[in-house]
């Protein structure tokens, strides 16, 4: 009898590799590699003509389709060790066949950039102005015109505070490496230094919280704590709703139920929509449990680095972050917190465009872990999940304390403007044009308009005089989003995209969200001439320099992206305001949610219609969580607290929902609307969109796909619909002209599908 042969390592890789391709690729394995490259590690393998590229190992074989002889080799293994579980593995199939992309593309999402990167040293270049940040401002106005990239560089270094790793400033002003090696050979005082320094350890070592214990419960909560571990110890997958009103003590909920999660030996994974949220959810776990990691996009790469082999290490308990938090390589997940799940923010908007909250679903239905989806204001979706079984519904409808909720007055804004008194200029300075120039643009901005309702100045100056504090909301960054000429119609757009330019008054430019293009306001009317040009709408810029002139001495902060320039300037910030070295906090939609300030009294909100009026079917429900979550800013404490809404629209039944802290009522309706209509979650929606350099090929390709997809809708016969195609609501973004179709579907498979049928036809409008 001859012994068994050794068994011979597979010869053949399948690798799923980083491009937009859908399919993977056979690469022969050479001696020197054989055993060397595991299910799940990445390779280094050769594609096309001249490049290597990166690939993920999802599969070994003896053979091939392929002639061995047409087989490239695999060039480098970098894991002797897999980097991905065979069920993470199954996860990123999952995302490649419901978000329709690359297998390589999903399983790249899946890792931080930084982990790919082979340099070990703890060393980093930091950029350093030569002068102080007031004279780098100056310089950078002066040489704004004739250099613009340098001239942004310039401004944005000293944004931030006139020093920042030069990777992390690059990418802030949304500039090449070029020009920063241009200011650095720049004669003179006012240039910039390149130094490489020792790069940051620990992102937690500053965040200072003691150790505390447990808070009681309150009924409501124990309730809500019994019915999670309940689930969880079973180890068995379950998706829970926790409907919570603001302040109603979900956080400790999450904090104990973690806890038992942790005894249990097995790690939680928490998802906050928002970066600025992440230091004070930080803090707050951060005084229970000490074996604590975080995963967002402000780390470092080092420090992103870091954190995620220690998190494979199984040396969390707990891991805090943003949505690619999602896939942090947790050894055993038994627990996943989803706060706010409802936010829009939990969407990636680029390839593979994942839902961070329905990702961490099907990777805890893979684990057997429990998911818990925690929210004041639930996403018509989980809520009618909820509501038909799918998910356990768990409510906390009482406030900590017994606080009540605030109540809402609505300014309707059309009285306030039939009835308003002209608003007086303040006196300004500017470095950015001439002082004429500078005054003229500012009264042709505030002229004939109420920024302030004179009910939410009446609170305003009643919290003051008491020492409390006060938030101001509104969702649309700069001080005015348009320009326009009333003489002949004209609107100042941007040159690469069709989006009217916002002018941002303490820069001195006019600037286009979406691509970033720059440039000086007009002082004439660039198409008949004329001096008549207007500059209308609300930003919070604007928000912020009324406040200042109406209440001379008042402490105000703005968080918006325009001033949260550096890693820390949230902290910072949020920190000022918690400190009470700030009396008024203005900004965006990361103000509206999750922040905890008891001696906040007053809140406002500048234009409730801003979201109101975007073309699509969930604006409503948006503008009810936003409006619902920013009054739950109010009233934590014992002094209570008090909301003024102002908006053009105060019938429109989001508002009237809001005003009176109506979640119930608001979804009911809302959900007739959408059975009636045929929207999710009644039906599935998919969007596609195509774009291109030039209109004619791409209004071409569309109008082919569409008449495809309208032929298998009458082929199928079950109600799926095509509407489109048409130009997109933003049809030309970076100089890509956009189309877009929508598909309406009654269930999930007739949508993918439909989207399978897409696939097949050439993906190039070319």
């Amino acid at each position: 009898m001859t012994s068994a042969e050794p068994h011979t390592p597979c010869r053949i890789a399948e690798i799923a590799l980083n491009l937009p391709l859908r399919h993977s690729f056979d690469y022969l394995i050479p001696d020197a590699l054989l055993g060397r490259v595991p299910i799940g590690g990445r390779v280094r393998v050769p594609f096309g003509t001249r490049r290597n590229v990166l690939g993920y190992c999802v599969g070994l074989k003896e053979k091939s389709e392929v002639p061995a002889d047409k087989l490239k080799a695999v060039i480098h293994s970098l894991d002797e060790e897999p980097i991905f579980t065979p069920r993470m593995l199954e996860l990123g199939r999952w995302m490649a066949h419901y978000y329709h992309c690359a297998l390589g593309e999903a399983l790249n999402a899946a890792i931080p950039a930084a982990v790919h990167a082979a340099r070990k040293s703890r060393r980093v270049q930091v950029a350093r102005l030569l002068a102080s940040p007031a004279e780098a401002l100056k310089l950078a106005d002066r040489i704004f015109d004739t250099s613009p990239a340098q001239g942004k560089l310039l401004r944005t270094l000293a944004q931030m505070g006139g020093h920042a790793p030069a990777t992390e400033l690059l990418r802030t002003a949304g500039v090449s490496r070029t020009s920063l090696k241009s200011l650095e050979k720049e004669d003179g005082a006012l240039n910039v230094e390149l130094e490489v320094v020792e790069d940051e350890e620990d992102p937690l070592t500053h965040v200072e919280a003691g150790l505390q214990d447990p808070w009681p419960l309150t009924p409501e909560q124990q309730h809500a704590y019994q019915v999670i571990t309940n689930r969880m110890t079973r180890g068995r997958f379950d998706v829970v709703l926790l409907h919570g009103i603001t302040s109603s003590g979900k956080t400790e909920v999450y904090l104990q139920t973690i806890a038992k999660c942790a005894r249990m030996g097995r790690q939680a994974i928490v998802l906050v929509p928002e970066i600025c949220l992440t230091p004070q959810t930080v803090r707050h776990f951060r005084s229970r449990f000490r074996r604590l990691a975080v995963l967002h996009s402000r780390l470092t790469d080092r420090e992103r680095k870091r954190q995620w082999h220690a998190i494979r290490a199984g040396q969390a308990d707990v891991v805090i972050g943003a949505r690619s938090a999602i896939f942090a390589p947790v050894p055993s997940l038994g627990l996943l917190v989803v706060d706010e799940e409802h936010e829009n923010s939990f969407k990636q908007d680029n390839v593979p465009r994942y839902h961070a909250r329905d990702v961490g679903i099907m990777r805890a239905k893979a684990d057997d872990a429990l998911v818990v989806l925690g929210t004041a204001t639930p996403s018509l979706e989980s809520y009618h999940n909820a509501l038909t079984g799918r998910y356990t519904l768990v409510k906390l409808p009482r406030r900590i304390g017994g606080h009540p909720l605030p109540p809402v007055e609505v300014v309707d804004m059309r009285e306030e403007w039939r009835t308003r008194a002209t608003t007086p200029a303040p006196a300004t300075t500017t470095t950015t044009a001439a002082p004429e120039t500078e005054a003229k643009l500012f009264r042709r901005a505030v002229q004939g308009s109420r920024v302030i309702s004179r009910k939410l100045e009446e609170c305003m100056r009643e919290s003051l005089g008491k020492g409390e504090q006060i938030i101001l909301f509104l969702n649309r960054r700069g001080f005015s989003p348009h320009i326009y000429c009333p003489r002949c119609g004209y609107a100042h757009k941007c040159e690469r995209c069709e989006i009217t330019m916002n002018w941002h008054r303490r820069l001195g430019v006019v600037a286009c969200h979406y691509c970033g293009h720059e440039e000086r306001p007009p002082a004439r009317c660039p198409e008949c001439g004329g001096d008549s040009i207007r500059y209308v709408g609300i930003g919070t810029e604007r928000v912020e320099e009324t406040v200042r002139a109406m209440l001379p001495g008042c402490r105000t902060v703005r968080m918006d992206s325009d001033t949260m320039k550096t890693r820390t300037a949230h902290e910072k910030d949020l920190e000022e305001f918690r400190t009470r070295r700030a009396d008024v906090l203005v900004g965006t939609q990361m103000i509206a949610k999750g922040l905890d300030f008891p001696n906040v009294t007053t809140v406002g909100v500048i234009n409730a219609d801003v979201t109101l009026h975007l073309p699509d079917f969930r604006s409503r429900e948006r503008s009810f969580q936003l409006l619902a979550q920013v009054a739950g800013r109010t009233g934590r404490g014992e002094a209570g607290g008090q909301v003024v809404i102002q908006t053009f629209m105060p019938d429109d039944p989001s508002v009237r929902a809001a005003a009176g802290h109506d979640y119930e009522r608001f979804a009911e309706q809302e959900l007739q609307m959408r059975r009636r209509a045929g929207y999710p979650p009644y039906a599935r929606m998919a969007r596609i969109v195509c774009s291109g350099p030039h209109l004619e090929p791409v209004e071409r390709y569309m109008l082919t796909l569409g008449e495809e997809l309208e032929r298998l809708c009458r082929e199928r016969a079950d109600g799926s619909a095509v509407l489109g195609p048409a130009p997109a609501p933003m049809p030309l973004i970076k100089r890509r002209h956009r189309y877009h179709i929508l598909l309406k579907c009654p269930t999930a498979a007739a949508t993918h599908e439909l989207l399978d049928a897409a696939d097949e036809l050439p993906n190039s409008p070319s």
